[in-house]
């Protein structure tokens, strides 16, 4: 399959890390980000087929809610002239549509949001995927687009330029097309490492405790429940990969508090490792999301929250070996990294009228 990949914004692309020599990848921080490699890339876009665009969300906008004709067109002139870079993002999108390729838009980023400058890559894209997307689809949708306060009418300056460069494109944005997807686990993550380790310990936490309050309440938490019950807790800072994973295979439980998003990387590694994470209630729409009672233990963030599923967790500890295999399983099928691709890949060439 020949892929091309539009990175206008910050790395929502690792999915497609690998990157065969028959794709083609324009990156805006590529040092050949310059017009006679910009003018080679055009072409060679104009001239191969390609069956699937991925981009990522575009941050620069010409055109800014309340920003006027004099304004916009200033900084399209110093774009031209000194970053041309972010007018190459437009150019090349463009031909994605003369070319009617399938679109994907990807932001897997901590925030669910994308930037006013990807207002017309949504109206365009066949599919949306977003990590952290709110589980209502119409303040998802406000959600994303905060700029504008998710307000359809905004920003009709830069509407009616669009609508010269792009006379068919959608005037509203279809809520249809997002589609959650999860953080999932990186290529390099040991998927065979065996887990049935003797566990030394009944819940496991490691991780940064100094910038996120959350984590050093449920920390505290933890402690006092373990001085009560005489548990075997082990909950420290940050430790090196291996020890990491060594402990993760060692314990029965794993808290995994949220980070900058809801989602994280640590859910996935418990799972993987044979530890059932206990997890905060989700606050987005998660994609082939684990089972409270069969993957993992999900709790109230509010305090007392974690005291009562330590009490239920702990109390179900002849299950938890099942548990820990199903979630191993869950993370197999759905949430490695080729996984993901499959899933962004089948889903957007699903959503591509194909002509009769």
């Amino acid at each position: 399959m020949n892929i091309f990949f539009l990175e206008s914004g910050q790395s929502n692309l690792d999915l497609f890390s690998f990157a065969p020599e028959h794709n083609l990848v324009y990156s805006r921080s590529s040092p050949s980000s310059r017009w006679p490699e910009i003018c080679k890339t055009l072409r060679r876009l104009d001239n191969e087929s390609f069956d699937l665009a991925v981009v990522s969300y575009r941050e620069k906008s010409f055109f800014p809610e309340g920003a006027g004709w004099m304004r916009g067109l200033g900084q399209s002139l110093r774009a031209f002239l000194s970053r041309p870079d972010e007018l190459a993002q437009l150019l090349m999108f463009s031909k994605l549509i003369q070319k009617n390729i399938p679109i994907a838009l990807i932001n897997r980023s901590d925030c669910g949001r994308l930037l006013p400058g990807s207002e017309w890559y949504y109206r365009r894209a066949h599919r949306c995927f977003v990590r952290e997307l709110h589980p209502l689809p119409e303040i998802a949708l406000k959600d994303i687009f905060t700029a504008s306060g998710g307000n359809l009418q905004s920003n009709r300056r830069a509407r009616r330029i669009l609508s010269l460069f792009d006379p068919s494109s959608p005037k509203i944005r279809d809520i249809s097309k997002l589609m959650p997807i999860s953080l999932g686990l990186p290529e390099a993550t040991n998927l065979d490492s065996p887990f049935h380790s003797e566990k030394r310990w009944d819940l496991f936490f490691a991780g940064d405790l100094h910038e996120k309050g959350i984590r050093q309440r449920l920390a505290l938490e933890a402690r006092t429940f373990t001085e009560k019950h005489r548990c075997n807790f082990l909950i420290c800072d940050r430790m090196n990969p291996a020890e990491y994973h060594k402990a993760l295979t060692e314990s029965h439980l794993c808290l995994s508090p949220p980070g900058m998003g809801w989602d994280c990387f640590r859910h996935y590694e418990a799972m993987l490792a044979g530890s059932v994470p206990l997890m905060t209630y989700p606050t987005i729409l998660q994609y082939q999301a684990p089972i409270h009672g069969k993957h993992c233990f999900y709790f109230a963030p509010e305090p007392g929250g974690l005291t009562r599923a330590l009490e239920h967790a702990l109390s179900l500890k002849a299950q938890l070996p099942q548990m820990a295999e199903a979630g191993r399983k869950l993370v197999l099928q759905h949430h490695t990294i080729p996984k993901l691709r499959d899933y962004v890949i089948s889903e957007t060439l699903a959503a591509f009228p194909r002509s009769s």
